[in-house]
């Protein structure tokens, strides 16, 4: 489901923490907080707290780091999923 234009304002508006740019790849590549709160073993609530620029606890900087780099480098979000399911071993 595609971000709301509410949500895309909010997250726009926000200051560029590592949540904010994975917010802001996220609506770039139409890639679901869904699929982002199981690759990193969080809710979809904290997914969007860091979007807006809550911090992101060191317990998950590394992998939203990889989650983020995946993000701007792969073209789609469909290969995106892929090279993240492949990575943090999930089922996709």
């Amino acid at each position: 489901m595609p971000y709301s234009q509410k949500t895309i304002n909010a997250i726009a508006n926000c200051p560029k923490t590592l949540g904010n740019q994975l917010g802001r790849w996220a609506i770039n590549r139409d890639f679901s907080v869904v699929r982002i709160a199981k690759a990193l073993g969080v809710t979809r609530q904290t997914v969007y707290n860091w979007f807006l620029g809550g911090e992101i606890f060191p317990a998950y900087t590394q992998r939203a780091e990889m989650l983020l780099n995946i993000l701007k480098n792969t073209p789609t979000a469909d290969e995106a999923w892929r090279l993240i399911c492949k990575e943090y071993d999930l089922k996709p």
